[in-house]
């Protein structure tokens, strides 16, 4: 009874399926969302959360918040712009990961992105065009524009919409460990990792 109480109102845990959020979460990382914090303060710009996708609730994605209400969010040639004001971008390398047998390589950037408490810097991947370029968007009131870090191969807001603030399931706070299936073993770096 109290896991149960805990799992529905406190914390929940999920498993990180795809690459939509690398660099920031790995494909096999099982993390930890905390169910509380949105119930005494809003949803803040760059804070990574789980919610049910808005065309099949029975499924979970997670992504990064870049547009809160009233926000308007657009791509233009891969960088985000924010009310108008394009996001700064510093190199940080490259990058490369496998998924589903298929590998991937490329450009790794450290995103800016402002905030309610200032400036999230967190890693954006670029591996190609896709979704670079989007018209304007601007965010309706409880309602939530969201991104994947792994900015070319994310399903998200640019494709599909807006998250209603009541399809937030909670903040991902930490991973809790990581497996490796392409190498068949635990990521001991990862564990107890916490999520930014």
């Amino acid at each position: 009874v109290i896991a149960l109480l805990l799992r529905t109102f406190v914390v929940q845990s999920f498993h990180i399926p795809t690459g939509s959020m690398v660099p920031t979460l790995l494909i096999g990382d099982f993390i930890l969302v905390d169910k509380v914090t949105y119930h005494l303060r809003k949803p803040k710009r760059g804070e990574i959360v789980v919610f049910r996708f808005p065309l099949n609730k029975s499924v979970y994605y997670i992504k990064r918040i870049v547009g809160v209400p009233g926000d308007t969010v657009q791509m233009v040639g891969g960088k985000l712009l924010i009310n108008g004001k394009v996001c700064n971008y510093t190199p940080a390398g490259s990058y490369t990961y496998t998924e589903k047998g298929t590998t991937y390589t490329g450009k790794l950037l450290t995103e800016f992105l402002p905030s309610q408490a200032g400036v999230v810097r967190h890693p954006v991947l670029l591996t190609g065009n896709a979704g670079s370029d989007t018209e304007l968007f601007t965010v309706p009131q409880n309602k939530y524009f969201m991104m994947g870090d792994n900015r070319n191969n994310s399903y998200d807001s640019r494709f599909w919409g807006f998250v209603d603030k009541g399809e937030i399931v909670g903040i991902a706070r930490v991973v809790l460990f990581s497996w490796d299936s392409n190498k068949h073993f635990l990521r001991l770096s990862r564990f107890f990792h916490p999520i930014k």
